[in-house]
């Protein structure tokens, strides 16, 4: 598709080049009507001002724009303050936006265009649809993903090693001697829910443990659903019934364990269980719970870094970020933190 200009935009909506100009330089002259007319053409085809150009003509604001999926998500503190500790080192400040289901990527970047104050953008993914941000970055404004589903896309990312967590975790539960060991799974539309079912069933797999289809159930990161699956898993008969589940999220694991209690048994006594995050409420529930910790504030800060080494990149340095090349794409570490929702397999 031919990329739009403003000529086209002009010609689109019936006004002038001036008038366009006016609208993407947020003129206070132009007035309500007359900007909803061109910002609608915009949107329809998918128009993204080039930031290349716009930067050169207003210079390096010394802003980093963030976008969260809400500041009440338990892991953005983490990676904000991953991204603080070294944003506050640099020469750099950050701007916050929040962009929920309700709130899409759409109108916040909108608001990001219209402020022209964002030299380059830090966003921390959730299922919305990441063209948007992939345009944002065509048009020469550097984006980098805190990539916390794994998505798949042309955007330089910091993903965790959600594979090789979950292989661990089943490969702990493994070694305590469970063989019924059963997976409540996240939601199966995002990438980083298929790669812990993959770590799940390979780690079952290499300890000779055939994968049993009615000990892998759906979760959707939803207590309720959680609930109905837990006690799906534990009204089996008792030579079938898991002797240990693995849960998607440290979220999934909590919801887990208020249906083992209802149900009257005892975690770890009667059914073991291992989450996956390593929230801060974690360490504080009781049994305090073993978990696949992700490094939310190290994926920050790699981000931070990585955003920062595309905006002013060192002499002789190849960006990081903004490049034609494949993009950077860097995967950290997930660790097993053992704690006190885990016991031998009577």
């Amino acid at each position: 598709m031919t990329k739009l200009t403003i000529r086209d935009i002009a010609r689109l909506s019936g006004l002038s080049k001036s008038t366009v100009s006016l609208v993407l330089n947020n003129s206070p002259r132009v007035d309500p009507a007359t900007r909803e007319r061109v910002l609608e053409v915009m949107r329809s085809h998918n128009y993204v001002p080039n930031f290349a150009a716009t930067a050169l003509a207003r210079g390096n604001t010394r802003l980093i724009g963030m976008i969260v999926p809400g500041l009440t998500w338990r892991l953005v503190a983490a990676i904000n303050y991953g991204v603080a500790s070294v944003v506050e080192d640099s020469d750099y400040e950050i701007i916050l936006y929040t962009s929920t289901n309700d709130r899409d990527y759409g109108r916040v970047i909108e608001r990001i265009l219209a402020s022209k104050l964002s030299t380059g953008l830090l966003v921390v993914t959730h299922n919305q649809p990441l063209e948007p941000l992939e345009e944002l970055q065509r048009g020469g404004l550097p984006v980098v993903l805190v990539d916390t589903l794994g998505a798949q896309s042309s955007l330089p990312s910091v993903v965790a090693d959600n594979y090789g967590g979950a292989h661990a975790a089943v490969r702990h539960l493994v070694e305590l001697g469970h063989r019924r060991i059963a997976c409540i799974e996240g939601p199966m539309e995002y990438q980083c829910c298929l790669d812990r079912t993959r770590g799940y069933t390979d780690a079952l797999r290499e300890a000779g443990i055939a994968v049993r289809p009615e000990l892998v159930t759906k979760g959707e990161f939803a207590a309720d659903t959680v609930a109905a699956s837990t006690r799906a898993l534990l009204d089996l008969p008792k030579r079938r019934r898991p002797t240990a589940i693995f849960a998607h999220s440290d979220i999934t694991a909590y919801a887990v364990m208020e249906a083992v209690e209802d149900a009257g048994l005892k975690v770890p006594d009667d059914i073991s269980i291992v989450g996956f995050d390593d929230l801060v409420s974690s360490e504080h529930v009781r049994p305090a719970l073993t978990t696949i910790r992700q490094p939310f504030e190290e994926m920050g800060q790699q981000a931070a870094r990585l955003l920062l080494s595309t905006i002013d990149p060192a002499p002789g340095d190849k960006p990081g970020a903004n490049t034609a090349d494949e993009p950077a794409r860097i995967s950290l570490s997930t660790s097993l933190i053992i704690r006190d929702s885990c016991t031998t397999s009577a």
